[in-house]
C-alpha cells in the first residue's frame, strides 16, 4: 500500500473505532438491562482499536519514509 492508502486506511479505523468506543458507552447508560451485552461489544471494541493502532503505526512509518 502507498501512504495516500494507508492514510486512508488509518482514517477509516480511527472513525470506527471511535464508533465502537461510542457503543461501549452507550451500552453503560443502558445497565443494568443490557449487562450480557458488555463482553461482546468490549470485544468488538478492542478488536478495531487494535486493527486502528496497527494502521496507525503503518501509515506513520510510511510517512517518516
Amino acid at each position: 500500500m502507498d501512504v495516500k492508502e494507508l492514510e486512508a486506511r488509518f482514517r477509516k479505523l480511527s472513525r470506527q473505532a471511535a464508533e465502537t468506543a461510542m457503543e461501549l458507552h452507550d451500552l453503560t447508560e443502558e445497565l443494568p438491562g443490557a449487562y450480557r451485552r458488555i463482553e461482546e461489544v468490549a470485544r468488538k471494541a478492542i478488536l478495531k482499536h487494535q486493527e486502528w493502532a496497527e494502521a496507525k503505526e503503518a501509515f506513520e512509518k510510511a510517512s517518516k519514509s
